[in-house]
């Protein structure tokens, strides 16, 4: 396959990635509350943790089922590469989690896009370069729409714990998405580094799990459930195994910032899905997980957060074609 064709096939794939993806916060969302009467008295971080460890954990079975045992046989440089991305990737989505219990699926799905600004600024800082200036004015759309959508207290300048939750996941996501890009890597097989890094992650969350839970029945209790079971499995098919398989295997046929430009097209997905899925999904688990409208507030702020993600992406074809 000639560069051309390969950068567009990857881009095709990782857009259909981002639609699932996308969507599937409202399975997040929907597999916490399924697991709230299971969890009574329990803090909100053993719920992430307990939430979030069978998914990787599904995830290496899954790609051990797909390529075999022998894909967590690793060389050195993989398993560095495997470690770092399960740290960054084991931080951003316990914070995720946690405030996704405090907001709105689509909210946190726009916020987690903060990550727009981040990136360029660690490939420039790593570069040793200054942004330009799109890059400049993509932060000030950026914070304008988080403003937005986070609904900042402006008289105090403080947001809820589940909004700061989320936008310090990004820091951490934003060095997850730049680290499959780095040159140091680029030998390493994607599937070996997924799985190591499923595993090792998957291990992290059962392990805090295990050290926050005040009443051990609520380890297993969940796992009787065929609502919260099904729920788990959509979101390591869809959000999680799934979309960073292909991911971690085509991102490095476009640019970082091509791929967060992708991937800002997510929260409109979440938006949307949440618009028609939760009801359905509420009368089907018997909890109350209502439709949720596009507030004026979630569409101005979502769209300050794509223009910016528009202006990162038009700076880096010109930089494209200024070293061509």
């Amino acid at each position: 396959m000639n560069p051309r064709a390969r950068h567009w096939t990857a881009f095709t794939i990782l857009a259909v990635c981002t639609f699932f993806s996308g969507a599937s916060f409202v399975t997040y969302k929907a597999s916490v509350l399924a697991q709230g009467p299971f969890a009574a008295g329990e803090s909100s971080w053993f719920i992430s943790a307990h939430n979030l460890a069978p998914r990787f954990l599904l995830g290496t079975l899954l790609l051990a089922a797909v390529y075999g045992a022998r894909v967590l046989q690793l060389t050195g440089t993989e398993w560095r590469q495997a470690g770092f991305m399960a740290l960054a990737s084991f931080s951003g989505c316990i914070l995720q989690n946690d405030g996704l219990q405090r907001t709105t699926a689509g909210t946190a799905a726009f916020l987690n896009q903060f990550y727009v600004i981040l990136v360029p600024f660690w490939m420039a800082l790593l570069h040793r370069r200054r942004p330009g200036a799109a890059t400049l004015a993509a932060t000030v759309l950026v914070m304008a729409g988080v403003g937005l959508v986070a609904r900042v207290d402006w008289m105090t300048l403080r947001l809820g714990r589940g909004e700061t939750e989320l936008l310090l996941a990004t820091v951490f996501f934003s060095l997850l998405l730049c680290s499959i890009n780095w040159p140091a890597f680029a030998a390493n097989r994607a599937e070996r580094t997924s799985a190591a890094m499923f595993l090792m992650e998957g291990g992290m969350f059962a392990a805090v799990a295990a050290a926050t839970v005040r009443a051990p029945v609520h380890l297993t209790a969940p796992f009787g459930s065929l609502s919260w079971n099904v729920l788990a499995l959509a979101a390591t098919l869809l959000g999680t195994a799934g979309p960073f398989l292909f991911i971690n295997r085509w991102q490095r046929f476009v640019t970082p910032t091509e791929a967060g430009l992708l991937y800002s097209f997510g929260p409109v997905f979440a938006a949307l899905a949440e618009t028609v899925l939760p009801a359905p999904l509420g009368r089907w688990t018997g909890l109350e997980y209502s439709n949720q409208p596009l507030t004026a507030a979630l569409v101005t702020g979502g769209g300050l957060i794509l223009g910016a993600n528009i202006l990162v992406q038009l700076e880096e074809g010109r930089s494209a074609k200024a070293v061509v």
